[in-house]
């Protein structure tokens, strides 16, 4: 008897063509099944016999919540590290800010002055130009606490003009 019903399943196994049909209704609905399509749909039958694509390079040969985690951490931690390298770059692009030069600083400038004493009293300039040899050009830029363009001319080491304009 157990023969039998052996011999009938593994016969009616041969006959069971697993075919999967795929098919879009009028309302735009995919319907997907094992049974044929009503008459008069285009419907299309699916190779369920597929392979599974190679896995990712970071989950090979590691299943575990653990290791996943661990390639996780690793992986933001290059990233961080990258996002680092990047802002720095930027930071190292970014053109400086201007210096400006206060009221209470240019009113301190005379002409006369040597140029170490005007430097000394107005501190760096934004712009600076040399004209030949003894003709020197400092422009300070405007700021938004001091919106005044400020040149000052240096002839053979001495303030030889100031020049303050609102550019703002």
């Amino acid at each position: 008897m157990r023969a039998v019903v052996f011999l009938l399943c593994m016969f009616s196994i041969g006959f069971a063509d697993a075919q999967v049909y795929r098919w879009v209704d009028a309302k735009g609905t995919v319907h997907y099944s094992s049974e044929k399509p009503p008459a008069g749909v285009n419907a299309s039958v699916l190779n369920i016999d597929a392979k599974a694509g190679p896995a990712s390079p970071d989950t090979l040969d590691c299943y575990t919540v653990r290791c996943q985690g661990e390639r996780l951490e690793q992986r933001l931690a290059r990233r961080e590290e990258l996002l680092a390298k990047d802002v720095a770059q930027r930071a190292a692009a970014a053109p400086k800010p201007w210096n400006g030069l206060e009221f209470r600083k240019y009113i301190s400038i005379q002409r006369g002055m040597t140029e170490g004493e005007m430097l000394g009293i107005a501190g760096a300039p934004d712009l600076s130009v040399r004209d030949g040899w003894s003709v020197r050009t400092y422009t300070y830029m405007p700021t938004v606490g001091d919106p005044f363009t400020t040149t000052i001319s240096i002839v053979n080491g001495r303030v030889s003009g100031l020049e303050r304009n609102r550019k703002f």
